[in-house]
């Protein structure tokens, strides 16, 4: 295995630091995706001196007043609910459409800086990027839609068992509850291994500009021959990227643990700390969206990087052939 992973992950972050035009990319590619640094916190329910009710009773008067008027707004105006609902499409779509073109800006860009340009003019590259949307797209759902469909399948599954009769039973519940959990634990490295060749797919879209079909071989075929490599750089980006992502959560999550505490040991007695914490999230969403972006640009640099020296054709040892006398 001769693959130099430091001057791989060097250069991309040389890459990511002198080219700060990337930055915007990566931003519309974290769209859609996880910090890596989720963190759910769950009080203990249990023990002396936590009530039932949390709330105090002024301000469960307050919310229940608030749910009320709520309710009756939306009954007056039904409206509101199919506006919602469009908007909630609208927003997917949108989503999508910057993901993709945000993490062909990505690739397209390190291509360019791998053959020599010095300066990457947004427009231009933003104009490159549009040329590989649909395909991004189309191979996008031919890899993990089939995925998508067991999934739902599987969580139809899980629903069934739980409201029919067999669930009734705790033997059969149980049994059946387990084989799906199971089933579900499998797709799990499945899923890792069908991102890393999603992850060359797209890097044979974007930077051989091939076609979907054409990809699909190419990617399998790299993937194939490299998975250890491949295994390697996501392991690597995985760990940085929990790291950073725990990082960028951290001042949240040293507020929200405290509140909770305190909401569930019934200590709060009105809405303004809540409020508090809310607009904090707010005006700190804007910082930990540019960090995550800059996060992703040299993420999607490193597999673009590992792309290119994986498919560079390797030199050949010159033959020595032995004159005869």
């Amino acid at each position: 295995m001769n693959f130099d992973f430091i001057e791989v992950f060097t250069r991309a972050a040389k890459i990511t630091w002198k080219y700060k035009v990337l930055w915007v990319f990566g931003i519309l590619a974290s769209c859609g995706r996880g910090s890596g640094g989720n963190s759910n916190y769950q009080g203990n329910q249990s023990g002396s001196g936590i009530a039932e009710n949390p709330l105090d009773p002024e301000m469960t008067r307050q919310a229940e007043a608030f749910f009320e008027q709520l309710g009756n707004w939306f009954k007056q105006n039904t409206w509101v609910i199919y506006a919602a609902i469009a908007l909630f499409i609208l927003l997917i779509v949108l989503q999508t459409f910057l993901n993709i073109v945000g993490a062909a800006g990505l690739a397209r860009g390190v291509v360019r800086v791998e053959g020599g340009a010095e300066s990457l003019p947004f427009g231009e590259l933003f104009s490159e990027s549009l040329r590989y949307f649909w395909r991004l797209l189309g191979a996008g759902l031919i890899i993990w839609l089939p995925f998508f469909v067991i999934f739902v399948l599987i969580f139809v599954a899980m629903m069934i068992a739980v409201f029919s009769d067999a669930g009734n039973s705790p033997a059969m519940g149980g049994a059946f509850l387990l084989v799906i959990i199971s089933m579900c634990c499998c797709m799990l490295p499945f899923s890792i291994v069908l991102g890393l060749y999603s992850q060359q797919v797209n890097r044979s879209i974007t930077v051989e500009d091939r076609g979907v079909i054409d990809s699909l071989a190419r990617g399998w075929q790299v993937f194939s021959k490299n998975i250890v490599i491949l295994l390697i750089v996501a392991v690597v980006i995985f760990i940085g990227g929990f790291l950073v992502g725990v990082i960028i959560a951290l001042p949240v999550i040293l507020l929200m643990v405290p509140l909770m505490e305190s909401f569930v040991r019934g200590n709060i007695t009105s809405w303004q700390p809540f409020m508090a914490v809310g607009v904090f999230i707010l005006c700190y969403s804007p910082l930990a969206w540019l960090i995550s972006g800059i996060l992703t640009t040299f993420t999607e640099s490193v597999w673009t990087l590992t792309y290119l020296r994986l498919i560079k054709p390797k030199e050949e040892t010159p033959v020595f052939i032995e004159a005869n006398a």
